[in-house]
């Protein structure tokens, strides 16, 4: 399908930007979410048919907002393989999930890296964080909607209202603890790793 190539090569773009780039801060802390990445995936749920819910968002908002591309590259990577693994499905819509996944982070940075936030506070970094994170959702979500709506010849509109609109709040809570983890990491180290934990009990 053209819309898997085409988001695909420029997910592949922005794993060559990552490279490029080079941001090897906080490998740790990325190495900590990436398996943080592997259960959220295998325990997220289903709530509608093609609207599978974790807590990836929010590992990805905290790598991203720390490390860049390359927390997005990471976290995408390991959270698309974790995926496939937990919930098997066609080889094409998971490649297209890891395209979309990468994209929306790499929204997210964008926006970040526009406002320029100083990450180690939290009042500075939180506004263009849930910005980032609203792109994000906007990109992830359109793109999933698009996918649908050519699958089942639905209009692209009639999908999203369907399937995406009460996802918006969902994700600006998780981009606020994914940005909340990584100020705090910034000020106390791998501790705030606590902070992610207990946002997952119930």
């Amino acid at each position: 399908m053209k819309l898997i190539s085409a988001v695909c090569t420029v997910a592949i773009a922005v794993i060559v930007g990552a490279i490029v780039a080079g941001n090897s801060d906080h490998l740790l802390f990325i190495a900590v979410l990436a398996a943080f990445a592997v259960v959220t995936e295998v325990f997220d749920f289903e709530p509608f048919p093609n609207a599978r819910v974790s807590m990836t968002i929010a590992l990805i908002v905290a790598a991203a907002t720390l490390s860049d591309l390359t927390g997005v590259a990471l976290l995408a990577t390991v959270a698309a393989l974790a995926d496939f693994a937990a919930h098997p499905k066609a080889a094409g819509k998971a490649i297209f999930n890891f395209g979309a996944l990468t994209l929306s982070g790499a929204a997210y940075v964008g926006v970040m890296q526009a406002f320029s936030p100083d990450t180690t506070v939290w009042t500075a970094a939180v506004w263009p964080a849930l910005l980032g994170t609203l792109t994000a959702y906007a990109v992830n979500s359109g793109l999933i909607a698009l996918a649908i709506s050519l699958d089942g010849g639905e209009s692209v509109g009639g999908v999203w209202q369907k399937y995406f609109t009460w996802v918006l709040p969902y994700y600006l809570a998780m981009g606020a603890i994914g940005v909340s983890v990584a100020v705090a990491y910034e000020h106390w180290g791998l501790e705030a790793i606590a902070l992610m934990a207990a946002s997952c009990v119930p």
